[in-house]
């Protein structure tokens, strides 16, 4: 195998410059946009220059931190690009530290801003100033905002200490197999592959023990929430919001109501999570011969397909799965894999899992990594990471000032590639049942796991930081049993599980809900999983049916970058999230996956 060719060409990102000659340029603009910084609003030519100096630092941003971090995504123990990283990170925080009080004069000169803006050249940054006035309400003082920006370096500690904990310190008894043979779980990815084995004594001892590790901590692990969200709702206050839920929703543009509404339209597909685990207990235990399904059980695959994949296989099936998407998209994803966008291939100490790149503004290959492993699974994420960076070549090729995708709608482009790729392979395989019932097991296992279960931990976590403000008891008893009534709210119990997770083993899956790392980080979003998910399996049943109309709306959606608000450019594609119309529309199309998968 030719190996280079799956490499990826970072060096097209200096355009003949060398490295120390683009961090000198990066350097050299900072010090002109410093220089300008006391008196870039005092005239509208201070004031064009300003914004033509922030947009050439923005790209050569870009290219800068993109060339350096995924050089080193590619060798996280190389000492070059630590070095590098670590420098530009500095230097990053420093240039910050020195505008900190940036939005303050934009607020306190919104007058004459506002009369700048009337100029036709640069009226078409008038959302991003607009942007900022909203905060008006919410800025400090010049003093406060440089010690706010100095103590955010901080921030972090509490995810650092969960993942030390998690990654180095709690560690898990070896579990034993049916001959009685030891087996050590070192890591995860130990833990994972015990869970599936046919081995039954082996799944259970390796669920009992990796549970039962976090069941230890959960104690610390009360207190390391418990101050972390302490510390996040006055951080909120201390900018005069109500709280951390409302500051996060108002950066979203959207309300703490909206996410509460949110709440309630995803509850109403309890019965259909209940019924698809039904289903799916009542294949599995047919399988593995067993009248009762114990929590050790229930993460065996239903259907092993033993379906390898060359590269090359790959990029044909991507090509057909999304040919519904048009000549012109499809002609991109296949530039994508001429020009060596992608990096396929493992490697020793390279990051793990996948990802398409941010801060593309400037660039002309917008890059992925990823760890091929010839599974149809790897498929799957290379077609989902094509759909961020085609996202990102439609934002920038008709957008020059919002070039950014906000989390709220970055997933919808990933998950209509996926869901094109699973329709394809239900055409392609449409005699094979045993591929069937995979891929709409598939199919039906992502919706629930980005639905229900995200919703579970985002309603979980909205719940635990209004005891926080309302000063009611945190402690372990009350996490677990939030956590209990947000799994029956949403996907409701079979048989006697609620009555099970009381007793021992079984009350030890309950620490599942320590193990969510999104809490510990500092951004309430894991609800917008839901939303991308319920958006994105609209629009690709919609495509992949013939709509040209949703066809047209969707390239919309992907050119409009952050130029609307988020519900607003999802409205781009006829969905209105706030009417429940649209989850009535996602209900039956993921009925209608049910009924074929009880077919199956």
């Amino acid at each position: 195998m030719n190996h280079h060719q799956y490499n990826w060409t970072l060096n097209k990102i200096l355009k003949n410059q060398t490295l120390n000659e683009l961090h000198q340029d990066w350097l050299t603009e900072q010090k002109q946009i410093i220089k300008l910084y006391s008196h870039f609003y005092k005239s509208k030519n201070h004031f064009i220059k300003w914004l033509k100096l922030n947009e050439q630092h923005i790209i050569t941003s870009n290219r800068l931190s993109n060339y350096i971090h995924n050089n080193l995504n590619e060798d996280l123990t190389n000492p070059h690009w630590i070095a590098w990283s670590q420098k530009l990170n500095s230097q990053g925080r420093e240039f910050a530290t020195k505008l900190a009080n940036y939005e303050n004069i934009i607020i306190e000169n919104w007058k004459t801003i506002s009369i700048f803006l009337k100029d036709h050249n640069i009226q078409n940054y008038q959302r991003s100033f607009d942007l900022i006035f909203r905060h008006k309400e919410h800025r400090l003082s010049k003093d406060e905002e440089v010690l706010m920006s100095k103590i955010s370096n901080i921030h972090g500690g509490f995810e650092t200490i969960f993942e030390t904990l998690t990654d180095s310190d709690i560690k898990f008894s070896p579990a034993i197999n049916s001959q009685g043979q030891v087996i050590p779980l070192t890591t995860i990815a130990d833990v994972t592959k015990n869970i599936k084995s046919k081995d039954r004594k082996l799944r259970e001892t390796t669920w009992i023990n990796f549970n039962k590790a976090f069941h230890a901590f959960e104690s610390t692990l009360t207190q390391t929430l418990y101050y972390n969200y302490l510390m996040l709702n006055t951080n909120a206050k201390i900018y005069k919001f109500k709280d951390y839920v409302s500051a996060v929703a108002f950066e979203d543009e959207i309300s703490a109501n909206f996410i509460l509404n949110l709440y309630a339209l995803i509850s109403r597909f309890q019965p259909l999570a209940h019924d698809y685990r039904i289903a799916s207990m009542n294949k599995l235990k047919k399988m593995l011969h067993l009248n009762v399904l114990k929590p050790w059980d229930k993460n065996v695959e239903l259907i092993k397909i033993n379906i390898n994949f060359s590269i090359e296989q790959a990029k044909e099936l991507v090509l057909v799965a999304l040919k519904p998407l048009g000549e012109e998209y499809l002609a991109k994803v296949q530039e994508a894999f001429d020009q060596q966008w992608i990096s396929w291939l493992a490697k020793p100490n390279k990051h793990t899992g996948a990802y398409s790149i941010g801060g593309t503004k400037g660039l002309e290959a917008y890059y992925i990594s990823m760890n091929f492993d010839n599974s149809l699974n790897s498929v799957s994420t290379i077609i989902h990471e094509l759909g961020h960076s085609m996202n990102s070549y439609y934002t920038n090729l008709h957008q020059k000032i919002y070039t950014t995708n906000s989390i709220f709608c970055a997933e919808i482009a990933s998950i209509v590639n996926e869901q094109l790729l699973y329709y394809c392979l239900l055409d392609k395989y449409q005699a094979d049942k045993k591929m069937k019932l995979y891929v709409l097991d598939k199919m039906l296992s992502n919706f629930f796991a980005t639905t229900t279960r995200q919703i579970i931990f985002s309603n979980f976590e909205f719940i635990m930081n209004e005891k926080i403000n309302n000063n009611e008891p945190f402690t372990k008893e009350t996490i677990l049993k939030t956590y209990q009534a947000m799994v029956q709210k949403y996907q409701g119990f079979i048989n006697d599980e609620q009555k099970s997770f009381n007793k021992e083993p079984y009350v030890y899956g309950l620490s599942t809900i320590f193990r969510i790392s999104h809490f510990y980080v500092g951004n309430f979003y894991v609800y917008k999983y839901a939303v991308g998910q319920i958006v994105a399996i609209i629009v690709a049943d919609a495509i992949y049916h013939g709509d040209q109309t949703m066809l047209k709306k969707y390239f919309q959606f992907l050119s409009s970058g952050s130029s609307l608000s988020p519900l607003n450019t999802i409205k781009l594609l006829n969905i209105d999230l706030t009417s429940p119309k649209v989850f009535r529309d996602a209900k039956q199309i993921v009925c209608s996956w049910i009924k074929k998968f009880k077919q199956s």
